[in-house]
């Protein structure tokens, strides 16, 4: 009852463990402890110690069952089996650290003492993690506990009694708990490393994720969340006003959608927001108007070179609106009768929502991990990365003894990336040695690296060493390539020394951004062979000492580019003997004025509508703005970008004039 609010009487509320304890708390003799959640009728020499207790969490270090331990107390068992009533076992449990699948929960109620003294109190207990189905199973261990002699049975009128030592029992629970991952105490998801378990516990939570009408803000993001807790519960959600200044953006409106679609004149819905949410671009403000199909054209969007799919496109910081569609679809409409327009949305001041795990090991270093929860009803794109990171969080806990801290994160992409490292940023720049950001982990087609700005740090080396090592195959992709949130974390003077995994890869797979990406593209197997390749990047990082980490510092190899003195250097091969000669323009060296990505849509830089096709044409531009850190001349920065010399002097213009670089 106090686990649910109700309140709780030290006298008054009954015992809900069967008709033993109700008769001792009915005996003078007895005296019940204080833990409103699991209480204990006790009666002999420790009972005033026992009932004096306060302890917070009923299986705490300070609970009654330390107690019993360290006084060598046995647990009698009159016709019980131990799989139902052998509780001593989340004792161990809780002793033993944390385990993934329970975690300790606060519970709140009016809490009655023995005086009468009534307050709010709040109590814990180490309860089970729903989303991983754990289910108890003891019963392996009374074998040994019976060949050590532990455990004594008998009986009495054909009723079986049976007896456990505590102080002995206590140590073999835990040792099952640590050393073979509670497999004789209990099963939970996860447990084993059988690939068709995991492969089809990720796939479920990608089905249930799949259907919600995300975006980078709004209910279906905490939709997205609540599903997660399930699985994450200590998973800490934060929410930032919109209108809060991140880097050089500002957190927007929230979105708000009830229902869109399009209606002929016989009232026949041509599309319906309801059937697939993609139907409708992202941001779309309100609408409710007859048109022509000529008016209504220009707000229709369709992907002519794959016609069978819609593509997936958002407007999230300039107001339009409008509607997605197969070109068949489009080409199928009757383009003489009027069309009923319908959008029913709403943008207001609100929050951006993203949330965040911090997992403590030995050590303060931190490997980061980061993921998105944004897009709508896409399964590679969007639900693949939150339901391998999920399972990637209960291995990462099972891991006894971790060495280093582990940081993750889960994010709208781009605002909401900025947004955390706006809050983080000088944190992670001393603490994070090695970063992943994963996207696009459901399919079996391939695996995938994009690596860092450099292609020189820790993370780089660690993912590489593991695609070698444990797929067949595998495709190596420069930043040049980068698409998702490595832009942010990677981005000059952000330098977190990160990278990003794949099966695969954005804009690569051709379904990206389409209809086309739906859960038929996605399997267990998929998103197993994802898991397991950051399981082993994990693995190999915990084994690596600093003195190996520091080794991982890293030159610029990988992608022969300069150093500040080589570009001092060009620099001086590019003057000539005259003093008063300025320095040739092709030598200059530039640096980017903002941290992370700067918003060039409201600068009139971009376009402020993204699609797949969108993003291609700005390619230049913001690989200008990514290597633009103040160790790359001109000359070289066409180099590294791969564009005609030409493009890059007529970029570096446009963004001198936006304020968005100036020379060092």
């Amino acid at each position: 009852a106090f686990c649910k609010g109700e309140p709780y009487d030290h006298y008054m509320t009954p015992c809900k463990t069967g008709s033993l304890g109700k008769l001792a708390l009915k005996r003078d003799d007895f005296a019940r402890t204080k833990h409103p959640i699991y209480s204990f009728a006790v009666w002999g020499r420790d009972k005033e110690v026992m009932c004096a207790m306060d302890n917070k969490s009923s299986f705490g270090p300070d609970s009654p069952f330390a107690f019993m331990v360290d006084h060598g107390y046995r647990n009698l068992f009159i016709d019980k089996d131990t799989r139902h009533s052998f509780v001593f076992v989340h004792y161990a449990e809780e002793s033993s650290g944390p385990v993934p699948y329970r975690y300790l929960k606060d519970f709140t109620a009016d809490y009655t003492d023995a005086s009468g003294l009534v307050r709010r109190a709040t109590y814990s207990m180490n309860v089970r993690n729903l989303g991983m189905d754990v289910k108890n199973t003891i019963l392996p261990l009374e074998d040994e506990f019976i060949a050590k002699g532990i455990e004594d049975r008998f009986y009495v009128n054909d009723i079986e009694y049976k007896i456990i030592e505590l102080k002995e029992s206590h140590p073999i629970i835990v040792s099952d708990v640590i050393n073979n991952r509670s497999r004789r105490v209990c099963s939970y998801i996860g447990q084993d490393d059988d690939p068709g378990v995991l492969g089809e516990s990720m796939y479920r939570l990608a089905d249930r994720l799949f259907p919600i009408c995300r975006s980078i803000t709004g209910e279906g993001v905490r939709e997205t969340f609540d599903i997660l807790k399930e699985y994450i519960p200590d998973l800490r959600l934060y929410e930032v006003p919109t209108g809060t200044k991140v880097m050089d953006w500002t957190v927007p409106k929230e979105w708000k959608i009830e229902e869109a679609y399009i209606e002929d004149e016989t009232g026949r819905r041509v599309i319906d927001f309801k059937e697939n949410n993609l139907h409708v671009l992202g941001y779309s403000v309100p609408v409710d108007e007859w048109m022509t199909f000529e008016e209504l054209e220009p707000h229709i969007y369709t992907l002519k070179d794959q016609p069978e799919w819609m593509p997936y496109v958002t407007s999230y910081y300039k107001e339009r609106w409008g509607f997605s569609m197969s070109q068949v679809m489009k080409d199928s409409l009757d383009k003489s009768v009027k069309y009923h327009a319908v959008i029913k949305s709403s943008l207001f001041d609100g929050h951006l929502t993203y949330g965040e795990l911090v997992i403590p090991g030995v050590l303060e270093k931190e490997v980061f991990l980061s993921t998105y929860i944004c897009h709508p009803s896409m399964a590679n794109n969007e639900c693949s990365g939150p339901s391998v990171m999920t399972h990637l969080i209960s291995y990462i806990k099972s891991k006894r003894n971790r060495r280093y801290t582990y940081r993750i994160v889960f994010v709208p992409e781009t605002i909401g990336a900025i947004t955390y490292l706006s809050r983080n940023l000088e944190h992670m720049k001393k603490k994070v040695i090695a970063g992943f950001n994963l996207t696009c982990v459901g399919d079996n087609r391939d695996y995938s690296i994009v690596h860092s700005r450099y292609g020189n740090t820790l993370a780089d080396k660690v993912l590489t060493s593991v695609l070698e090592t444990e797929t067949g195959s595998y495709s190596d992709y420069s930043y040049l390539k980068r698409g998702s949130d490595e832009r942010q974390y990677q981005a000059p003077g952000v330098d977190i020394p990160l990278v990003c995994f794949c099966r695969s890869k954005y804009h690569v797979y051709p379904e990206y951004h389409t209809s086309g990406d739906n859960m038929s593209i996605v399997s267990p197997e998929g998103f197993y062979g994802a898991f397991n390749v950051m399981r082993k990047c994990i693995d190999k990082i915990e084994n690596m000492t600093e003195f190996m980490i520091r080794g991982y510092s890293g030159d610029r190899g990988r992608f022969s580019v300069s150093t500040d003195r080589q570009c001092l250097e060009e620099r001086s091969n590019d003057t000539v003997e005259t003093e008063n000669r300025p320095l040739s323009p092709d030598s200059k060296i530039y640096r980017v004025t903002c941290l992370c990505e700067p918003q060039l849509g409201k600068r009139g830089l971009v376009p402020t509508m993204s699609s797949k096709e969108t993003y291609q044409e700005t390619l230049a531009m913001k690989d200008v703005l990514a290597y633009a850190d103040g160790t790359n001349t001109v000359r070289k920065l066409a180099g590294i970008i791969e564009q005609p010399i030409e493009v890059v002097r007529k970029v570096i213009k446009q963004l001198l004039d936006a304020g968005l670089l100036t020379e060092t």
